[in-house]
């Protein structure tokens, strides 16, 4: 009798990727092209005939030189290369990452629409350009994927990062520079749900890079993202490869930062590439030749808080990391920081000596060992909640809680019909949102304390970009009013609350007439 061949699930057989190291010193060009030779030469990502879309990473306003985008130089030695050594159809070159118009003025002001001109390469601000939408099946946060039409049906799509850290993703290289891919309203939910990590994966399984080249000669450091461009690195590195994860894993190492980056490692059980680097076939420089390390997010918030506040990453994955480090870097004013305090997160050993630990601690997440959460505030969860943190800073005092104590008086001094239009802020935390709030930008804010000006004029600037964008001509001062004062008091709240109320009022009555 012959038995039954039992069925047995496909294996993934992994393909090895490739990732190049070398340095930036000498000819732009030959180096570039010294890179993409390595991984088999430009003929081996691009056919004749075939589209190329080619991805920097810009934010609109900010220069090279601070290490925060890609290099319009290192783009056009590119497009040269390609020409010369492959026979490519149309080439692009697309970005959006400004807001209210400021991508286009940015290609403008700074020679990408003259470059694209003496190229013949078509330009594309995402914005302006017509989307598709992508339904996703098991998709991590994005059922459907709003994404430029001509992006994913390019032929080949190669992504131009910059080498720098991010202070609420870890690490930003290949993967994360097509987050500027979905629309600006998209990525603004993103993070409000802080589901930034998810969604990456949920782009690039739709459309990822076939071709990554990091443009690390200026690289940047500390909180950086996209945020701040306060500390350049210059890093001389030009890291490229086959796969967009193995580059990213390559990169964390080469800047000394911590490799357990979620996203990268969802993107792996996607199939999307290797995070392992027993996967991947490391040319040029070796791994330990090419480190170069840069200052963490939390080595720079330290320095913005002259030495009050530390955090110690013992191995922690970037979930913990990321909610840690941007709730902290809202409070970058030494005067907001009452009690010197340790924030540690990671299953590691703790080699910190009892000098110099502060007197306050905070030991985040599961993965903490036992013998370390006796030492301090051990906030349990895997990942723990916002909520948790800051319940975590108020018991050990580590901040300035009189803004928040204030904003619970008044919040129980009135009804909720009194403030149900409102969303109140303090201590960069909501403390109250009402039943009629939505998150709309002409929804009405109460921001109360010194503290809430970096929220307040990002807001601002977030805001007035989508006045512009959609026609609005609501006054932003009649929708949000901000308590700038380390004095604050209950007479100030309350004058503040009578001018947005007001205005709210009013709009009901023009609603009601109409």
């Amino acid at each position: 009798m012959i038995s039954k061949v039992k069925e047995v699930p496909e294996l993934w057989t992994r393909k090895v990727s490739n990732v190049y190291i070398g340095t930036g010193n000498g000819l732009l060009k030959k180096n570039i092209k010294r890179a993409v030779d390595a991984l088999g030469g430009f003929r081996k990502f691009i056919k004749p005939g075939q589209s190329v879309f080619l991805k920097p990473n810009l934010t609109a306003t900010q220069e090279a030189i601070t290490g925060g985008v890609t290099d319009i130089n290192f783009v056009m030695k590119l497009i040269e290369l390609i020409r010369e050594e492959s026979e490519p159809g149309h080439i692009m070159v697309g970005e959006n990452t400004g807001q209210g118009g400021a991508m286009g003025r940015y290609f403008v002001s700074h020679g990408w629409t003259a470059m694209c001109e003496r190229y013949n390469v078509e330009l594309v601000d995402f914005e302006k350009d017509e989307w598709g939408d992508y339904p996703l099946e098991n998709a991590m946060v994005l059922d459907v994927v709003h994404l430029p039409k001509k992006l994913v049906e390019a032929d080949v799509f190669i992504t131009l990062p910059v080498l720098k850290n991010h202070d609420t993703v870890c690490v930003t290289g290949a993967i994360k520079n097509s987050f500027g891919l979905i629309p600006m309203l998209d990525r603004r939910e993103l993070h409000r749900l802080r589901a930034v990590e998810q969604s990456l994966v949920d782009i690039n399984r739709v459309r990822k890079p076939d071709l990554s080249i990091v443009d690390g000669r200026i690289g940047m450091e500390g909180i950086a993202g996209g945020s701040r461009f306060d500390h350049p690195r210059y890093a001389n590195r030009i890291i490229a490869g086959d796969d967009p994860v193995a580059v990213d894993v390559v990169c964390a190492h080469v800047m000394e930062q911590n490799p357990r980056v979620c996203y990268l490692q969802w993107c792996d059980d996607y199939k999307l590439g290797n995070v392992n680097l027993d996967y991947v076939n490391i040319c040029g420089m070796s791994l330990e030749e090419g480190k170069v390390r840069f200052m963490s997010p939390g080595e720079q918030f330290a320095e913005m808080t002259d030495d009050r506040v530390h955090m110690y990453d013992l191995g922690a994955c970037s979930r913990c990391i990321s909610l840690t480090q941007g709730i902290m870097h809202r409070f970058d004013d030494p005067a907001t920081i009452m009690t010197p305090t340790d924030i540690v997160y990671g299953p590691g050993e703790w080699t910190a000596e009892e000098k110099d630990r502060h007197k306050g601690c905070i030991l985040v997440g599961d993965c903490i060992q036992e013998k370390y959460r006796g030492l301090g505030t051990f906030v349990p969860g895997c990942p723990v909640s916002e909520d948790a943190i800051f319940d975590a800073l108020e018991k050990e005092g580590t901040l300035c809680h009189k803004c928040l104590g204030l904003t619970r008086e008044f919040i129980a001094r009135h009804t909720d019909d009194d403030i149900s239009f409102l969303r109140i802020m303090a201590n960069n935390q909501t403390v109250y949102k009402g039943k009629d709030y939505h998150g709309e930008a002409t929804d009405h804010i109460l921001l109360i304390g010194h503290c809430m000006r970096e929220y307040y004029f990002n807001h601002k600037f977030r805001t007035l970009a989508e006045f512009e964008d959609c026609g609005i001509t609501t006054d932003f001062d009649d929708l949000v009013a901000f308590i700038n004062s380390h004095e604050v008091t209950q007479d100030m709240i309350e004058e503040a609350y009578r001018k947005l109320r007001a205005h709210y009022e009013k709009e009901q009555a023009e609603k009601h007439e109409e």
